[in-house]
């Protein structure tokens, strides 16, 4: 057996050729196979194994421990500074994701592929995929943290960092979760250009290694289309698609904040009506009368298209570069973990690729044992699946929630805490009232929409293609009148919430540019969902609603529900323009949880197509 470094070397080089810019694509075709056929050894994705099962905090809370903060920033920062044609770099374990399109840990292209990544989208796999990509992230960033705590000289300092670095894990970023008024709903710790840490020689000011990745250098080759091949760093709101654009990482809160309630509403929602697997993790239209069309990689859109507004974030190709990738990631992660837990007896079902990958042909059947490419669990060459893959565990870590003795009522019951208790979603979990808006859940009983125990929910479902404009573009639903001007959507006191349909870049004819025949030319109908229930709760309490009776709710629906659509730059696009976009009321009459520890349950969705007919992008 070849020694486990020997390996990475061997594989270093390997990438090295690889990714050599001077290769022209047929001679790259040929190196390709040539890999492919000396390979003899692959890196193993293990994720952390030493010290056992360990949690993965939020990033909030893993900050309130000094000593594993200071090593995350450290060993982040190592991470990133390592040279960009390593194979563990941080460039190149980003650039799986998406660009820059070349072989990783041996396995190629399919036959005829030439874009775009390694990623799994509207997919049946795709939080599967994502579980071993974060694992070899955690690992890869563990070895650095390790090599940090070594730079410390031998004495109590070095053993007190030791202990800190045994229960390390990758922190999660929970974008769903009502914060204290203090605090900003886009992490603060995500929003410094510097950062003060503690190192060997005392306290130091470095680059912050959450505010932005670093290229040394940026790759046009690479990255192809402008400004993303130019810009030397990662951006998050750029002032604009310039050169010399800035961050605006401020400008995000507020439009985190305006969504927070139908993030909340949305996640709730997903744990406590989806059963199945395949309906509750990938956005991909179904069938038609679909009851209630969100997904965890419909809401994971979102959160990717804001944190990004028209910077690496937005786009599919570039999103992994930005730190806050994994952050977002392992909180898609940790969702995934919280419904397996309560619903384990469903998992992947057989279901054809509707978009291409790197490595999987469209029309490809992937099923729980296909391999997840280009994720190795051993030395040989054996790939992860989804059914190997199932378990955190087997990965190292776990989730606070997870901890211990697996007990699904206390899952439960930790899901309708945190997610459960704001204006559109208490009176089904008997959690009380809720903080932003007062507003408590016996009120709900007395407003009209409580019949017999039972609360009507409202929910605007969404239909669009996943390629109808020229990257990602977002849906704004508004209860009201709003402002004209587009810049103000995410910001309106009359927005319900944002629909965001993740994808990729393609400016130019397909037939001029191979980089993007495969990209913005194929049609994939996906979907999403937006809760109404909040906000015209809200519109009952200002006044504005008389009650909440069916019929009062869909004549004030009907007069004052409205959407727009824009690009992340803040361009209006018209709804007409948007190909198959379809928005349709349902309603469903929901019974409230019998106790803290129990769910509500769904039944009679109710198609309101009437609401939205005769406006664009409405019923027919």
């Amino acid at each position: 057996m070849i020694p486990f470094f020997l390996s990475l070397w061997l594989l270093h080089l390997a990438s090295l050729l690889s990714a050599s810019p001077t290769l022209q694509q047929d001679d790259t075709q040929e190196v390709e196979q040539l890999l492919a056929r000396r390979q003899t050894s692959y890196l193993p994705i293990t994720g952390i194994q030493e010290f056992g099962v360990q949690p993965r905090l939020e990033i909030r809370q893993l900050q309130q421990n000094a000593d594993q903060w200071n090593l995350f920033l450290l060993g982040l920062s190592r991470f990133q500074n390592t040279n960009q044609s390593q194979m563990n770099s941080y460039y190149q374990i980003a650039g799986i994701h998406g660009r820059p399109y070349i072989p990783w840990n041996g396995v190629g292209p399919a036959p005829h592929q030439d874009s775009p990544g390694f990623c799994q989208h509207v997919s049946n796999v795709f939080v599967c995929w994502h579980r071993p990509y974060l694992a070899l992230f955690e690992q890869t960033l563990f070895r650095h943290i390790v090599q940090v705590v070594d730079t410390f000289p031998a004495g109590r300092q070095r053993q007190r960092y030791a202990e800190a670095a045994l229960s390390w894990r990758l922190p999660y970023w929970d974008w769903a979760m009502t914060v204290a008024d203090e605090e900003y709903a886009f992490p603060s710790s995500l929003q410094a250009e510097n950062v003060t840490v503690t190192m060997p020689n005392g306290t130091n000011v470095i680059p912050n290694p959450l505010y932005a990745y670093r290229f040394h250098p940026v790759s046009v080759s690479d990255f192809y289309y402008s400004p993303f091949a130019l810009w030397n760093q990662t951006k998050r709101y750029p002032t604009s698609w310039a050169i010399n654009a800035t961050s605006q990482d401020a400008l995000l809160s507020p439009i985190l904040a305006n969504n927070q309630v139908s993030f909340q509403n949305r996640l709730y929602n997903l744990f406590t009506f989806y059963d199945n697997f395949t309906e509750f993790g990938n956005e991909a239209w179904m069938q038609p009368g679909i009851s209630n069309a969100d997904s965890l990689e419909s809401l994971h859109d979102v959160i990717h298209s804001i944190v990004g507004s028209n910077g690496h974030m937005t786009y599919l190709d570039y999103s992994a570069f930005d730190p806050s990738f994994w952050l977002h990631h392992a909180m898609v992660d940790r969702c995934f973990a919280l419904w397996q837990a309560i619903y384990p007896d469903s998992y992947v079902e057989p279901m054809a690729a509707v978009e291409q990958t790197y490595n999987v042909a469209v029309g490809t059947v992937q099923t729980e044992n296909t391999p997840l490419e280009p994720f190795t669990s051993t030395s040989n060459g054996t790939f992860w699946s989804a059914a190997s893959a199932r378990s955190t565990n087997t990965f190292g870590y776990t989730y606070p929630e997870l901890e211990g003795q697996l007990n699904v009522s206390a899952v439960k019951a930790a899901i309708n805490k945190l997610y459960g208790s704001n204006v559109g979603s208490a009176g089904l979990s008997r959690r009380g009232t809720d903080k932003r808006t007062s507003i408590p859940a016996v009120a709900q009983h007395t407003s009209g929409e409580a019949v017999n125990d039972e609360h009507r929910q409202y929910i605007a479902n969404i239909l669009s293609q996943k390629f109808a404009l020229n990257g990602s573009y977002a849906i704004y639903l508004f209860m009201g009148d709003f402002d004209p001007n587009p810049a103000t959507w995410p910001t309106s006191s009359n927005l319900v919430g944002t629909h965001a349909v993740f994808a990729a870049l393609a400016l130019v004819d397909a037939s001029s540019n191979p980089q993007s025949k495969t990209l913005g030319k194929k049609s994939i109908p996906v979907t999403g969902s937006v809760p109404l229930t909040a906000m015209l709760l809200l519109k009952e309490r200002a006044g504005a609603l008389a009650n909440m009776a069916p019929v009062t709710v869909e004549r004030y629906l009907q007069q004052n529900l409205q959407w727009r659509v824009a690009m992340f730059d803040g361009t209006e696009v018209p709804v007409e323009n948007v190909a198959d976009l379809t928005v349709t009321v349902v309603s469903a009459e929901v019974q409230p949880a019998a106790s803290s520890d129990e769910f509500p349950r769904w039944s009679n969705f109710t198609a309101l197509p009437h609401i939205t007919r005769g406006q664009k992008g409405g019923c027919l």
